[in-house]
């Protein structure tokens, strides 16, 4: 039950908050995958590398309902 009504109500918080936040994907030549990370990375001024270590750890405790947060953070998230 991965998407409960709890976790699309987190999730729709999520993208309101991130959209309005001013975090834009990065540039295609620093991406790994559709540049969230290092988005969120650049807009709090800490390591891609952490920010991705730490998506990696919610995506093993989410049971993968992060995946679909992702994907959806790729398409409203402006590049730089």
């Amino acid at each position: 039950y991965m998407f409960t009504g709890g976790f699309i109500i987190a999730a729709i918080i999520i993208l309101i908050v991130a959209s309005k936040s001013g975090i834009k994907r990065v540039n295609s030549s620093q991406e790994v995958l559709g540049g969230v990370c290092g988005g969120i990375a650049n807009k709090l001024e800490v390591s891609h590398n952490l920010v991705r270590v730490i998506a990696v750890l919610i995506l093993l405790g989410s049971a993968g309902g992060i995946v679909l947060l992702y994907l959806l953070l790729c398409l409203v998230l402006p590049r730089e």
